[in-house]
């Protein structure tokens, strides 16, 4: 799974990189973003295929659902698009969110050690995502959900889930192609992408939050 995520990319970053267009949100860097929180995820107009930044809170809550209820944070890429749960905004509601890094905490090791995840490159994460829209008491909650896969050789030895990341040269089809297109996507990140190590236990409260939680320990 994906509890915890690092965002500290400035917004005209996130422009230039992801391609957006319209204005941008104000965000502060954050090194520790935690469910229920707020993050910027990158969704495109259908009508103009434009691609927009935004604001949405972590934790799904589907567009039909009558109260707010379970609010999953991770959604499983073998069964995203059968899901009774996530298989409307995925044929129709793909996102990208961008990550410093990802942790994830050590499987069998007590108390649980955090690592980081990033790219070996430095370049940012893109996470595959789905939002959603969400009305209660006349206004619109949006909301959204990462995706995950099994582990590569590198997260193994720590954990059987890890995100899936979007390469670049699908973004296009991840945010606006076909279902079936986009599910050859859903697989693990390369084993050579990405490196790792272990991170101060602070990360595992959300109140704490300094560039110092991404340093190796």
């Amino acid at each position: 799974m994906c509890g915890r995520f690092a965002n500290d990319l400035t917004v005209e970053l996130m422009r230039t990189v992801f391609g957006i267009t319209g204005t941008v949100p104000n965000w502060p860097p954050s090194w520790n973003i935690a469910p229920s929180q707020q993050a910027p995820v990158v969704r495109m107009k259908p009508e103009t295929e434009e691609r927009h930044l935004d604001l949405l809170r972590w934790g799904f809550i589907p567009h039909w659902a009558k109260e707010a209820g379970r609010q999953p944070i991770n959604a499983r890429a073998e069964t995203v698009a059968t899901s009774p749960l996530f298989r409307s905004a995925f044929e129709n509601r793909r996102a990208l969110v961008p990550a410093t890094a990802y942790y994830e905490w050590q499987k069998g090791s007590s108390p649980r050690q955090p690592w980081a995840f990033r790219r070996k490159n430095a370049q940012p994460l893109a996470i595959a995502g789905l939002w959603e829209n969400w009305q209660h008491d006349g206004e619109w909650v949006r909301t959204f959900v990462i995706l995950t896969t099994r582990a590569n050789a590198l997260m193994s030895p720590i954990h059987d889930r890890m995100p899936v990341t979007i390469e670049e040269d699908d973004w296009s089809t991840w945010l606006g192609g076909a279902a079936d297109s986009a599910c050859s996507l859903l697989h693990p990140t390369p084993d050579d992408a990405l490196e790792c190590y272990p991170v101060s236990r602070n990360v595992n409260t959300p109140a704490n939050n300094s560039a110092s939680l991404l340093a190796p320990i």
